[in-house]
């Protein structure tokens, strides 16, 4: 049995309070890895040409506002 499988056997046995609990940590935590991952992208320079692009593009009016 691999590791995921021994933990889904666990989460299975889990008390629905505990299983709220469980996912809403999974939530915080997909949500803050995802946000360091973006950042260290950005800090890195890797948006930075389509962000420029966008920019171009909207000081050359290929832009609508939202």
């Amino acid at each position: 049995m691999t590791r995921v499988e021994e933990i889904a056997e666990q989460m299975r046995a889990l008390p629905r309070a505990e299983l709220r609990e469980l996912r809403a940590w999974l939530d915080e935590y997909e949500d803050r890895t995802w946000d360091e991952s973006f950042e260290a992208e950005i800090a890195a320079g890797k948006w930075d040409s389509l962000a420029e692009k966008a920019l171009r593009d909207h000081r050359e009016g290929n832009s609508i506002p939202l």
